[in-house]
């Protein structure tokens, strides 16, 4: 929209950065830094604001030479083309991100490749990342760096957001605040604002120096995924708020897009309502043995044990996603479910199951042709005979199915993100179909990655801090001011600011009960009361007061967590099956209580 359509600015920064995740924190405190003025919104409630930052591995991709690094980041990009400049600019930093993460971020970074020597156990999950793609050019190079020595518990995420809450002196934070529009100048050629909704109200925000995008992707919108990746459903397995605004928002400012089809870590997991992320439910139980998937004819269509490398399987000496099926079912038998009823682990897997006598009887409750069914686990079990499936499984991980029971879990396509959005240049400066920069608008992350090709995991969080940073920078430096016949005399409403950022709360207590807190789970902090029995403070309840892990767990399971402490009289419970970094805060709050009795 256009200054000419606006009756005032409600409120004037020097830079506006919309979407607080990895990008969004680093752009906004390297801004700040530069002695910009700095208001962060995000359409997320506070405590569920880090896209998907927050729930990632927390692994960033570093090198040791820029050179080294170059050829593994071009042989990954394989026949796509690639922008020199912004190719140069990005590997050079992860040649110097061990650097910047002493530097910026205040920590010694944790080398995963030497992780992994001093703790073989970390191999199996880390191992096959460090590299992905080992064979290639430059491979030997790669590097993971963590903040600390643990993977997927947020320890990054927390760190670029206390880096900005660090800095309330210079940067506001608005919550539920999405944006609406672009704001241009009169010529429809420069950014210069903000349009949000902020408690149902239209508010008008003047940037003075520049606009950083960096809302994320497209993930949790179903058309954008039919319309730029083809597929009929996919849904997030990160945050929630990535809805593609960032992507409508550069269309209204004149960006060029690109990397439109590219998405990272397509998976087939336990199907989850929609709008809800699934349960991340992993176990060799769910690939091997007499289990198999089949699509929506009733036919299997895939070996379930294929490796794979961020979700992209072999094709024909590449590695490129995979087509998705729009109903995919878990197939096994009684061997396998007794199997998988021996293992908490997958307990969710038992919750959403379904049991026939015979195979017939099971694709009437699946809605699949009965005689497909059929022929599938005849096949199945021919290829446990032959040794030679069809799709290449390998024999040790298959088992004939038994002659029934049988059942089915329902599975659905989940992704970590998207990397498509609007080109930007080495500056992060968003560009125009002719590749000309938008005067005033800027991106990084993964809105517009620089991720095109085949992906290597932690590619896009080393994005968010090489181009946060370039794009905060770049957006807090002073500009040409456009002439008032582009851009009016519109006044600047003097309204009351303030940031909504949560100060602590006071809690009461009673007589036999104590607060506990824990900054371990993957939202800001959770707070608990806990009541004792007074004569051997046995657990009586335990109430959770505060917390914003429900994007996580939920409020059922944390009820659950609870009860379960209180019914086993210890906090040391298992962990809820795919949210062990949650159930562990809660139960680290209840420990922080007790040991003030």
């Amino acid at each position: 929209m256009l200054e000419n359509q606006l009756k005032q600015w409600d409120a004037q920064y020097d830079v506006v950065v919309v979407g607080f995740g990895g990008a969004g924190a680093t752009a906004a405190r390297f801004a700040a830094d530069r002695g910009a003025k700095v208001l962060l919104v995000d359409s997320a409630p506070q405590g569920h604001e880090g896209g998907n930052t927050r729930y990632c591995g927390q692994l960033i991709m570093a090198g040791s030479q820029a050179d080294e690094i170059k050829k593994y980041y071009l042989a990954l990009n394989g026949p796509m083309n690639f922008e020199p400049k912004i190719t140069n600019i990005y590997t050079e930093n992860l040649a110097q991100m061990r650097e910047y993460v002493q530097k910026y971020l205040g920590v010694e970074p944790v080398s995963v490749r030497e992780l992994i020597k001093k703790d073989p156990s970390q191999k199996p999950i880390l191992g096959p990342m460090t590299p992905e793609y080992p064979e290639l050019p430059g491979a030997d190079d790669f590097d993971f760096l963590l903040v600390n020595e643990q993977f997927g518990d947020g320890a990054l995420w927390k760190n670029l957001r206390q880096q900005v809450v660090d800095r309330a002196d210079h940067i506001d934070i608005w919550f539920s605040t999405p944006a609406e529009h672009l704001i241009m100048a009169n010529d429809g050629r420069q950014v210069t604002g903000v349009q949000v909704e902020r408690a149902g109200e239209k508010l008008n925000i003047k940037a003075q120096n520049g606009v950083v995008l960096t809302l994320g992707g497209f993930e949790n919108n179903q058309d954008k995924v039919q319309n730029y990746i083809g597929e009929p459903s996919i849904g997030p397995i990160g945050g929630l708020y990535n809805q593609g605004k960032g992507i409508d928002l550069a269309i209204e400012a004149g960006a060029d897009l690109w990397h439109m089809q590219a998405i990272s870590g397509l998976s087939t997991m336990l199907r989850a309502k929609e709008g809800e992320r699934p349960t991340m439910v992993m176990g060799p139980a769910l690939t091997n043995g007499s289990v198999f998937r089949v699509g929506d004819d009733g036919s299997r269509y895939q070996n379930e044990n294929a490796p794979q490398r961020h979700g992209y399987l072999a094709n024909h000496g590449l590695w490129r996603t995979p087509l998705t099926q729009a109903d995919p079912w878990m197939i096994f038998d009684q061997t396998q479910h007794e199997e998988l009823a021996d293992n908490q682990l997958y307990q969710a897997v038992l919750e959403t199951e379904v049991k026939a006598a015979t195979i017939e009887e099971l694709a009437k409750l699946i809605d699949v042709p009965a005689e497909n069914l059929a022929e599938a686990v005849e096949q199945f079990n021919a290829g446990c005979q032959k040794e030679a499936d069809e799709f290449d499984r390998a024999p040790e991980t298959m088992r004939q199915l038994d002659q029934g029971p049988y059942y089915a879990a329902p599975l659905g396509n989940y992704m970590l993100n998207t990397q498509g959005g609007p080109r930007r240049n080495e500056r992060a400066e968003v560009l125009d179909p002719e590749h000309q920069p938008i005067p005033g608008l800027y991106a990084a992350g993964e809105l517009g990655s620089i991720w095109g090709g085949q992906y290597q995991g932690g590619g896009d969080i080393a994005d968010c801090l090489i181009f946060g940073k370039i794009a905060g920078e770049n957006a807090a430096a002073e500009k040409n001011y456009p002439t008032e016949e582009m851009t009016g005399h519109l006044e600047v409403k003097q309204m009351e600011v303030t940031s909504d950022i949560q100060q602590e709360k006071n809690y009461s207590v009673d007589e036999n009960q104590y607060l506990g807190k824990s900054n371990a789970g993957m939202g800001d902090e959770v707070v608990v009361r806990v009541t004792v029995t007074p004569e051997d403070h046995s657990l009586r309840k335990v109430e959770i007061l505060q917390q914003s892990e429900t994007g996580e767990v939920g409020d059922v399971a944390l009820e659950r967590l609870s009860q379960e402490m209180v019914d086993q009289n210890t906090p040391d419970v298992a962990a809820i099956s795919g949210a062990s970094v949650s159930s562990n805060a809660i139960k680290e709050a209840v420990k922080d209580a007790l040991k003030q009795i």
